[in-house]
């Protein structure tokens, strides 16, 4: 009996691997026929025969867990908005789509069931998603004409490895996959919302040529953000610095909306402002904003009056070498109370990230090199590749358990 069943098991099994292998066939031949013509006009409508219907559906019981270039296509151009009106089996189709909307230069019947490399995602992403072209720095295997790859390694899909390089033609892992996936996710659920971003230096992105992490965020995911940071600024008071509560006061008079606001601070209070003392309650009037603890509830009560009900993100900078490691705990320690008294998401980036600029081998991968000092880095602020690989991460998630059901 088992032998009859195992017989049958082996039948089908043969039967469809055969329908499979003519259906490739059949797809290959299809595709290098229609090929010129989806290059003329990606909008040919293309008629697929019963059989192919029937080939598509095992593709979808057979094949639904792999991933090739056309698969990451259509994910990619449904996320970003584009219209798509293909199976996402017909490979022909949505290269055709892909020719149309500039995502994708040429292909071949052998690309569609190819799959991605680095390249052809990162040059895919970088268009599909519009990003602005930036720049990483020196990488060893990326060629000049291939920016797109600097620019992804900027917001961080793919990070250059300690040779600088990036192994363009490395393909992309199961792992690799599923990350960008959800990539795709959190661009398509926070497009087109608006962030406000507050705080010092390491905000206004002071080590990466004006873009820090709010800036960062948004770009990456579709956002617009307008930030007010200043470097050097404190959450206390301090004579000729910038004040975090007056950037504040600065949004709300120009009126500025927003779904969600970032805010860091703290670091320059360190050895600037005095620290002040944490009460159960609070009271607008007898709170002082000379200290760094009243400067920063100050801060967070006007944030809830003027944005209310809108989501809050504070993120305590990683460790640095600011010369009094107590100090730097101490003063990041509070600011996590104040966060957790008024209830606001935060990133502790000092005691979870792994980021400890101390280390010189750190600080000269991820910091700022200083073209006024012999580029020698500053230990301090990140630079594109320290936001990408430490500060983006975990800011995403923030936003994943914020805006993930209003998604839904």
């Amino acid at each position: 009996m088992k032998k009859r069943i195992n017989k049958k098991i082996a039948i089908m099994i043969s039967l469809i691997l055969t329908v499979q292998i003519i259906g490739l066939c059949m797809s290959s031949d299809f595709n290098a026929g229609t090929q010129t013509r989806s290059r003329g006009s990606a909008d040919t409508a293309y008629q697929v025969s019963a059989g192919k219907n029937a080939i598509s559906w095992i593709n979808d019981k057979i094949y639904y867990a792999t991933y090739n270039r056309s698969r990451w296509l259509y994910e990619l151009m449904t996320a970003a908005g584009y219209e798509v009106n293909a199976n996402k089996n017909d490979g022909a189709a949505i290269f055709g789509l892909a020719l149309r909307y500039g995502i994708a230069d040429r292909y071949g019947s052998d690309d569609i069931l190819l799959p991605p490399d680095r390249r052809f995602v990162c040059s895919t992403l970088v268009r599909a998603l519009d990003y602005p072209s930036r720049d990483v720095g020196y990488l060893a295997d990326v060629k000049a004409d291939e920016g797109y790859m600097r620019t992804a390694a900027y917001f961080g899909f793919f990070l250059p490895d300690f040779n600088n390089m990036m192994h363009p033609d490395k393909a992309v892992t199961n792992a690799e996959y599923d990350r960008l996936l959800k990539e795709l996710e959190r661009y398509r659920m926070l497009k087109g919302k608006q962030a406000l971003s507050f705080g010092d230096s390491i905000m206004y992105g002071s080590g990466n040529d004006g873009e820090g992490m709010g800036e960062l965020t948004a770009i990456k995911y579709g956002m617009t953000c307008t930030d007010y940071a200043v470097p050097g600024a404190t959450l206390g008071e301090c004579k000729d610095r910038g004040h975090i509560p007056d950037q504040i006061r600065k949004a709300r008079d120009q009126k500025k909306t927003a779904d969600v606001i970032f805010i860091n601070g703290g670091t320059n209070d360190i050895n600037h402002t005095s620290f002040g003392s944490l009460t159960k309650g609070f009271d607008m009037e007898k709170t002082s904003e000379k200290e760094y603890t009243g400067g920063f509830e100050r801060t967070l009560w006007m944030i809830g009056k003027y944005w209310k009900d809108v989501p809050v993100i504070y993120v305590r900078s990683h460790n640095m070498d600011l010369g009094d490691d107590s100090r730097e705990r101490k003063y990041g320690e509070r600011a996590m109370e104040i966060a957790l008294k008024w209830n606001i998401s935060a990133v502790d980036l000092y005691n979870d990230s792994g980021l400890n600029t101390e280390d010189p081998a750190m600080s000269n991968r991820y910091t700022y090199a200083n073209p006024y000092a012999d580029h020698i880095c500053d230990s301090i602020h990140p630079n594109a590749v320290g936001y990408a690989k430490f500060y983006l991460p975990p800011i995403a998630e923030k936003l994943d358990k914020l805006f993930y059901k209003e998604a839904r």
